[in-house]
């Protein structure tokens, strides 16, 4: 942002001493130019103050239209009676398209109370829960069996997390977005190919995530790499508080998102501020625990039960420290 330096305008002394008879003024009449100046300087000062309001005005008007402009759904959410959080906590239970009725990523981004730290905690999509009305069925399926709102019920049945919002991305519109903020670097364990595309150990990739020769729970890490990469670009070059780059960020994320029809503009504007309050260094990028039995994959409840109370508490990344295995590797080895 330019900073605009003007002089330090001081008036000027002679035009405010009197001259006295020798200057051919009668001694004690006021000079009537100070006073012309002076109103000249107010009526400029607030016609600068209004040019001011009108672009604060006009600006809020744009950002308002662009958050308006996000798709939204009916999602339905319900309070969860006994379940104490800190006020000003937020939880946004985010998905990914992959095909009808089911989601490559199930993961709670939290924001704490005083926006001083956040997490990304990610649900295995194979993970084997109990899904109201449909007994224990893979976390994803409930999706296809209710939608949204069923997803976010089983969620918040299993974790006792309050849900404030729900998003979708679809990461068809995740290349433009990183075209946008000029690329992002995401690490690759050992070279691949994907839809006819090399990469190399190491490189800036995108149609990576999309590789269809990794197991679906690697694929999901390879998103969640992906997207941890976008969020730690945004927030700590300050892309969406930017002026500069803020509208054509907001503008290839609008594309790429869809959210409930209860989160208001006002409240994805602030959610966004708050983002990028909480700087990369202070996310903590988890996973819940799991084992597989048979091929059926469960959660490790004693270790998970302890996770969701961290996120009620704002502090995941304290579970993190005590559980470093948990932590969601940035690619999969």
């Amino acid at each position: 942002m330019s900073e605009i330096s003007g002089q330090n305008g001081q008036a000027d002394p002679e035009r405010f001493a009197g001259r006295g008879s020798a200057g051919g003024q009668p001694r004690g009449r006021r000079p009537a130019r100070p006073r012309r100046d002076l109103r000249v300087a107010l009526v400029s000062l607030a016609s600068f103050v209004v040019l001011l309001g009108v672009a604060a005005v006009g600006g809020y008007a744009f950002v308002n239209h662009l958050a308006g402009s996000i798709q939204r759904i009916p999602v339905k959410f319900a309070k969860l009676d006994g379940v104490s959080e800190p006020a000003g906590a937020a939880t946004v239970l985010i998905t990914s398209a992959a095909g009808p009725g089911s989601s490559g990523l199930i993961m709670l981004m939290h924001l704490d109370a005083h926006d001083k730290r956040g997490g990304v905690v990610s649900i295995p999509p194979q993970t084997l829960v109990q899904v109201p009305g449909h007994g224990l069925k893979q976390i994803d399926t409930a999706l296809g069996y209710g939608g949204p709102s069923l997803l976010v019920k089983t969620v918040e049945q299993l974790t006792h997390v309050q849900i404030d919002h729900y998003a979708r991305i679809k990461f068809t519109g995740v290349s433009n977005l990183v075209n946008v903020i000029g690329g992002v670097n995401v690490t690759l364990p050992k070279k691949s190919v994907t839809e006819g595309y090399t990469f190399h150990a190491g490189i800036t990739a995108v149609y990576y995530v999309r590789n269809p020769s990794i197991s679906p729970d690697s694929r999901v890490v390879l998103q969640q790499s992906l997207l941890r990469a976008i969020l730690d670009k945004i927030t700590t070059m300050h892309l969406l508080t930017n002026p500069l780059t803020a509208v054509r960020v907001v503008y290839a994320m609008v594309a790429m998102l869809t959210v409930d029809s209860n989160c208001t503009n006002s409240e994805v504007e602030g959610f966004a501020i708050r983002l990028d309050r909480v700087g990369g260094s202070a996310r903590t990028f988890v996973t819940a625990p799991t084992f597989t039995v048979s091929g059926d994959v469960y959660l490790n409840s004693s270790l998970s039960n302890k996770l969701w109370t961290a996120i009620r508490h704002d502090s995941i990344a304290a579970f993190a420290a005590k559980h470093p295995a948990t932590l969601t590797p940035r690619a999969p080895e």
